[in-house]
């Protein structure tokens, strides 16, 4: 089973209440704030239905260390990286990758992440000009922002 990154890149006011609900769901709360989810088929339908405000694909094992490493938090507020080692995290991002959710591993599942450095392009359009929608390279793009 993969693993699957969503990251919020639009804000509130241009969404419809019902695209508002599911970012709520997927506990996409602030701009480019990220979460990690299992590849199942109600959250592939909830990725689908926000695809017009988000960015979201399968990641990879080096793009979900470097997320734990840098951005990820224990379930009581500490930072990741102050609590494990470095391969305790490279244990918890391949049990990620197993299919063991967040919440069973006592991390959180969501992330909040910085603007990407060097920007993304126009932010408005979908994957092959802009991030929006599928993204192929959401390793590369979670790199940049975190």
């Amino acid at each position: 089973m993969a693993l699957l990154a969503a990251i919020r890149m639009k804000g509130r006011f241009s969404l419809s209440p019902s695209a508002r609900a599911t970012l709520d769901s997927l506990r996409l709360r602030k701009l480019y704030s990220c979460t990690l989810l299992s590849d199942s088929d109600s959250a592939k339908g909830m990725l689908q239905a926000a695809k017009d405000a988000i960015s979201f694909g399968p990641i990879s094992r080096e793009a979900a260390v470097f997320l734990l490493r840098r951005r990820g938090r224990t379930l009581d507020g500490r930072r990741l990286s102050e609590a494990k080692s470095q391969e305790e995290i490279e244990k918890l991002a391949d049990a990620l990758l197993a299919g063991k959710s967040p919440h069973e591993l006592g991390i959180s599942a969501s992330f909040a992440l910085s603007p990407p450095k060097g920007g993304f392009g126009s932010r408005k359009k979908a994957f092959p000009g802009g991030p929006l929608g599928r993204n192929e390279k959401i390793g590369e793009l979670i790199m940049k922002m975190a």
